[in-house]
């Protein structure tokens, strides 16, 4: 029996139901199962999900040759998310070979949709000089179009070209505007600015307490250089009370980040025994790690040690 077009739209919103788990138990491999038998049919969303389950290993073990196959189906029927999806096959070389030019040409097309991610992606890749030529004022109109539909990654980054005058004239109050917008959207590393800006002081009060809490909130959103920064000012006593157990908390979580300057305050840390007993061993261990990631005063310490 053929299967007409609404056919292949309720299979697909029964899938939908079973990815999701909305009114029946979640079951990835019955939703693989009904969207399959859709995208076989030509279904732009059923190729559209088969290519992001095979993508992403939901239910089924990650092909990212074959995840592409049904990326490039779904993407010449305009489905916006899957020429995103094919963007970011060719920008990382995922599944295909990697060709920044390719990639272009896929986040454009879905970008022309009015789709934000695609937008601040293209917008990315002006500002990089991958696959166009490098150009900071392209990078920031696509960044904008995102940004106007609240995407946080695209307003953080807008918020930086007018901090440093990229593609736009600075304006530190544009920045502020932008980074706050991306900050109530959960971005870690827009409230990792703005309590750069509370440092600085040029554009708001200077005030270390107001930014040790965005740090915080940043820190605690996984930022690293947050993490890092409030080792610091716990370490030093900077606008806070000095907490050698605080800082060691936040340089560990920086560290295994692979964060090299925490790693190198860490391993000093030991070496001197600041709110952990002196150990030879660890300190070594975390001046070696920093110094793997090209920190030179750990490289000089280790020198020092004779190790």
């Amino acid at each position: 029996m053929t299967l007409k077009l609404e056919d292949t739209d309720v299979l697909c919103g029964r899938a939908i139901q079973y990815y999701e788990g909305d009114d029946v138990a979640k079951d990835f491999g019955e939703a693989l199962r009904l969207f399959t038998l859709a995208a076989e049919r030509g279904h732009a969303i059923g190729q559209l999900f088969v290519g992001l389950m095979l993508a992403y290993g939901k239910g089924i073990e990650v092909n990212l040759a074959m995840a592409v196959k049904w990326f490039l189906l779904a993407a010449d029927q305009g489905e916006a998310l899957a020429q995103c999806e094919l963007g970011e096959v060719y920008k990382y070389g995922r599944g295909a070979p990697q060709d920044y030019g390719d990639a272009v040409k896929w986040y454009r097309l879905a970008a022309a949709q009015g789709f934000a991610d695609a937008q601040c992606k293209l917008g990315g890749m002006y500002k990089k000089g991958r696959g166009v030529a490098q150009d900071d004022t392209e990078a920031v109109k696509w960044y904008r179009m995102a940004a106007e539909q609240d995407n946080p990654v695209a307003q953080r980054f807008l918020g930086l070209a007018y901090q440093l005058g990229k593609g736009v004239t600075i304006d530190l109050t544009e920045a502020l505007k932008w980074f706050t917008q991306a900050a109530a959207l959960d971005d870690a590393a827009a409230m990792y600015y703005i309590g750069l800006l509370y440092t600085e002081g040029e554009v708001v009060r200077q005030d270390i307490e107001e930014a040790r809490v965005w740090f915080r909130l940043a820190a605690e959103g996984g930022e690293v250089d947050a993490q890092y920064s409030l080792g610091v000012m716990y370490e030093c006593g900077d606008g806070v009370m000095q907490d050698y157990d605080e800082a060691l908390q936040w340089y560990l979580m920086a560290a295994e980040q692979g964060y090299g300057d925490a790693q190198f305050r860490l391993g000093m840390m030991y070496k001197e025994g600041l709110g952990v007993e002196e150990d030879e061993a660890e300190a070594v261990m975390y001046l070696w790690l920093a110094a793997d990631k090209g920190n030179e005063n750990a490289q000089e310490m280790l020198d020092s040690m004779e190790m």
